[in-house]
């Protein structure tokens, strides 16, 4: 009908004024607004329009207040109840996909290996781009969010070897800033880094007997700078 329109917005708000701008409408001709799919947003690194429908009466003269009849779609309703009653594999697979199911990702979550202290998770999906982030980001924080959900275990994330790949991007970059350390004899800053990132290049610069590595600012901006022994 031509009344009748769905709207990709991140609000209400702003989907109702998308719709009257398009069907050259007013707002006191809106009886229906329908939430199809809700609106995400994660942390700022990412935001995902929702859907809405929307419906106008060009022949009502009912306020916004008293005509609008809202809905919403009981499909996105589907967060899972999940009771912390053990830190099993289980549960830990169930809150990494309660959080990935929060974002609005289309991903899924196993279990690569676990033990009492520590386990391993691969997420896999349509969305892989968007929970790894530039340079891992996102995925760092995905990752430090899951462990502040599950206690007493240390939980790992990666995305279909994402992590691997991104080692030994590393280990050729310390290997490279090593190198340019050596030839030109002045100190090497390298870009912020999580704490196990910054750990691969220490591991690979103490190969190195002329050169040492050291740590400067504060999380998330912590860097490394690689130089030359005295």
């Amino acid at each position: 009908m031509d009344n009748i329109i769905e709207i990709k917005a991140m609000n209400k708000e702003e989907a109702v004024k998308r719709a009257l701008k398009i069907l050259d409408g007013t707002p006191e001709q809106v009886v229906k607004i329908i939430e199809k799919k809700k609106s995400r947003s994660f942390l700022g690194f990412f935001n995902r329009e929702g859907i809405y429908e929307i419906e106008i009466n060009r022949n009502s003269d009912l306020s916004e207040n008293q005509g609008i009849k809202e809905e919403t779609n009981s499909t996105t309703n589907n967060n899972k109840n999940i009771k912390n009653t053990a830190v099993s594999e289980e549960f830990i697979v169930g809150k990494a996909q309660e959080l990935l199911d929060r974002m609005g990702l289309d991903l899924k979550a196993e279990i690569l290996r676990a033990d009492e202290k520590n386990a391993v998770i691969n997420l896999y999906g349509e969305d892989n781009g968007i929970i790894i982030g530039k340079k891992g980001k996102t995925l760092n924080s995905y990752e430090y969010l899951l462990n502040t959900l599950v206690k007493d275990i240390k939980i790992e994330v990666d995305v279909e070897g994402f992590k691997e790949k991104r080692n030994t991007t590393l280990r050729d970059l310390a290997r490279k800033m090593a190198e340019k350390a050596l030839k030109t004899n002045k100190p090497i800053k390298l870009n912020p880094m999580p704490p196990r990132e910054r750990k691969i290049i220490h591991e690979v610069i103490n190969k190195y007997p002329e050169l040492d590595t050291y740590s400067e600012g504060r999380d998330p901006k912590r860097y490394i700078v690689i130089k030359r022994k005295k």
